[in-house]
């Protein structure tokens, strides 16, 4: 029987409505609400699904398909202080090397006055393999958004409906662009079901759903925009989303151009929620450790790079100006200041970041994902520290590594 047949006879089939209203088990999802998901007719989906990586947070190379590449040049990292030379002894280095090992740590990196102080690599650390920043991704749209902002393509404070059409008439498109940026849009925080929940499981589309687009815009409004603090992380993927129609431009090639062929660094990558789709940047951007640090420096240094204007002129300022509802977050940047002693990414809810001791300096800026992978940034004492982990050690300090070296180079 030739396909088309089949598939009319099968659609004919479903259409039936039934004479009696049919009882399914608890779990079992009532097959007539599964058309209506498009989940459910989604092959990219079933294809993540059916190829879960082993590590579902740390996944395997094949599992980046399709690569959203931000293309660069490559070239020469940024220069070592030369031995005896280092800005701290070197004893000291090494043993702030050992704390971080110890600590589940696998790239350490600092820059001190424009050199390395100290590259160490443990476990699957590498200088230039492509690794996953997890929710470090989620400063670099924010970053992004300031070119849209200084060539005049939008307003922080347009309503994002103006660009997101599909919501010219909803509520939520009065969310403004700042408020999405800074965490505070409203939208849910959707619970969290895990891989065995397939059927209304919001999270789950929208990291392996082949419309990311889609996944974003089924979130809703669960608190007025402008009021609460939650690091929903539809919000990043939705201001991405403005960005492109702003600038007419995919985002990974705004990066490309703008930033990465200035900075130098490699090639690295967003996922594509399909072939030819839309890059997904809520989270786990794949760069080289040294181009995660080139990006530090960038943000260390004011947006400039080797001299050179590259980020707009003021924009980290911006970025690392305090929310009106959460000082301890900026506009894509979290800041060391107030301190607190474990810090939360959802109001009300218990702290998961542990600072065991406030910073020793008040301008302490960070960019941070799962793991407790966190690029630190102290523009006072022209200090960058990277550190990229493989889990939530339970004897992790966020505090630790720059008020050590700081403490060391003023002993």
């Amino acid at each position: 029987m030739f396909d088309h047949v089949k598939r009319a006879l099968a659609a004919a089939l479903f259409a039936v409505t039934p004479a009696v209203a049919q009882e399914f088990p608890s779990g079992v999802v009532n097959p007539y609400d599964a058309m209506d998901d498009p989940v459910y007719s989604d092959p990219v989906f079933w294809w993540r699904m059916t190829n879960v990586p082993d590590n579902v947070y740390e996944p395997d190379p094949y599992f980046y398909w399709p690569d959203a590449v931000i293309e660069g040049p490559g070239g020469e990292f940024i220069p070592a202080a030369k031995p005896g030379e280092t800005t701290i002894p070197q004893a000291d280095l090494d043993a702030m090397a050992a704390w971080a090992e110890e600590r589940d740590t696998y790239v350490l990196i600092i820059v001190h006055k424009g050199m390395v102080q100290l590259e160490r690599y443990w476990q699957q650390g590498k200088p230039d393999v492509l690794t996953n920043g997890r929710a470090i991704t989620r400063s670099v749209t924010p970053m992004v958004l300031g070119f849209a902002v200084a060539d005049g393509n939008l307003d922080l404070d347009d309503p994002i409906g103006t660009y997101i059409t599909e919501w010219q008439d909803d509520p939520r498109g009065e969310i403004t662009v700042r408020q999405l940026a800074q965490n505070a849009s409203g939208l849910e925080i959707a619970p969290s079901l895990g891989l065995d929940v397939i059927h209304g499981n919001k999270d789950l589309c929208l990291v392996y759903c082949g419309d990311v687009v889609g996944a974003a815009l089924a979130y809703d409004k669960t608190s007025e925009p402008g009021t609460r603090f939650e690091v929903a992380q539809e919000n990043t993927q939705l201001l991405a989303l403005v960005i492109e129609r702003a600038m007419g431009e995919p985002i990974q090639e705004v990066l490309s151009e703008r930033v990465w062929q200035k900075i130098g660094a490699g090639n690295s990558t967003f996922q594509f929620d399909r072939p030819g789709g839309v890059a997904r940047v809520m989270c786990c951007m794949r760069a080289a450790p040294r181009d995660w640090a080139r990006l530090g420096v960038l943000i260390l240094n004011g947006g400039t790079w080797n001299g050179e204007q590259v980020l707009p002129e003021g924009w980290v300022d911006t970025m690392a100006t305090p929310s009106p509802v959460n000082p301890r977050f900026g506009t894509g940047l979290w800041l060391g200041t107030p301190w607190i002693r474990m810090r939360s990414y959802w109001e009300g809810t218990p702290g998961v970041i542990p600072h065991e001791e406030p910073f020793v300096v008040d301008d302490v800026r960070m960019m941070e994902g799962g793991g407790f992978r966190v690029i630190f940034t102290v523009p006072s004492e022209d200090l960058m520290i990277l550190r990229l982990g493989n889990s939530q050690n339970p004897k992790w300090d966020h505090s630790y590594l720059v008020n050590t070296f700081l403490r060391t180079l003023y002993r």
